[in-house]
């Protein structure tokens, strides 16, 4: 696990105590992974437009904190030893804000469009997903195929791409968090045990919180009422590299297994396989919370009829 120090922001105490007791709606969770000057930028856009508990999630000697919490008294950072991934990062800030949701960015995105008023509807709603997940838009302010859907290749683990809807505000249902970005549940995050840490890959770790929350039977939605822009990429590719920790996921989402009674049991994947992934997380844990295994989800997907 990485190991963080947090700097809280300058705002005078008795603002921060009131804080505390007001259960703010929001926390601004940014992932400082571009240049300083992007980082700069993007905080003096949130600032003035989006001022809610803002956190910028950074790594030691990468950036001068003193400086920027200077000229940015009213924001919050956390900086971690290493470098790390965006899973074990997005934890921390989950356990470091108050809220009951929170938004991840990154730096070298924009934020185009965020409709508070719809947003929070849908999340506060009986029936709320896991997350919101944004739209993304290249430089050429192209749409790109941002939404995700589960697939098996060969009895191996895999996902499809489609575009968005964008005629209206219509929500549709999407396998994983590109990067991570979105709009979480605090609570329902952090009651799903976040991000897993033993996974090292940016990737593979969003990958693995999404199944986890389908199969656990809560959705994740895409609308377009969260639209982000990346300004100076033309393409934007995740990088899907078998790295270590990967079979952790495989094992997690192939490794229970529902007959036509709904009756869970255990089975050990023929590939990608994960012995302490399946001791720990698939026998002990898993096999008596699914409510939905990763091979119906992809027939329910194909069909129209994803179960929630």
């Amino acid at each position: 696990m990485n190991d963080y120090r947090i700097y809280q922001s300058k705002q005078d105490v008795g603002s921060r105590i009131r804080s505390l007791h007001d259960n703010p709606l929001l926390a601004v969770g940014l992932l400082d992974v571009g240049s300083s000057e992007q980082l700069e930028s993007a905080l003096s856009w949130y600032v003035a437009n989006l001022d809610y508990d803002i956190h910028v999630l950074t790594m030691d000697d990468q950036r001068d904190i003193k400086t920027l919490q200077e000229t940015f008294p009213s924001v919050s950072f956390i900086v971690f030893t290493s470098r790390g991934f965006s899973g074990e990062k997005i934890n921390a800030f989950a356990s470091t804000c108050k809220t009951n949701s929170f938004l991840i960015v990154r730096s070298d995105a924009e934020l185009i469009r965020f409709d508070g008023e719809k947003l929070f509807a849908m999340m506060e709603a009986k029936e709320h997903p896991a997350m919101v997940v944004p739209v993304l838009a290249n430089s050429q302010k192209e749409i790109i195929p941002t939404v995700r859907i589960p697939t098996l290749v060969d009895g191996r683990l895999s996902h499809g791409c489609d575009f968005p809807n964008m005629l209206d505000d219509t929500k549709v249902d999407t396998l994983y968090p590109v990067m991570g970005m979105g709009l979480y549940d605090r609570a329902l995050f952090q009651r799903l045990r976040g991000f897993d840490e033993a996974i090292h890959s940016e990737y593979w770790q969003a990958l693995d919180w999404g199944i986890r929350c389908w199969e656990l039977g809560h959705p994740l939605y895409l609308t377009q009422t969260l639209l982000i822009q990346f300004p100076d990429r033309l393409s934007v590719i995740e990088d899907i590299t078998e790295m270590e920790g990967y079979r952790r996921c495989c094992t997690k989402a192939l490794g229970v297994v529902q007959d036509l009674r709904g009756k869970n049991t255990v089975r050990k994947p023929k590939t990608d396989y994960d012995k302490d992934a399946f001791r720990d997380e698939v026998k002990t844990r898993l096999v008596w919370l699914v409510k939905q295994d990763y091979t119906h989800l992809v027939t329910c997907w194909a069909g129209g009829e994803t179960k929630k």
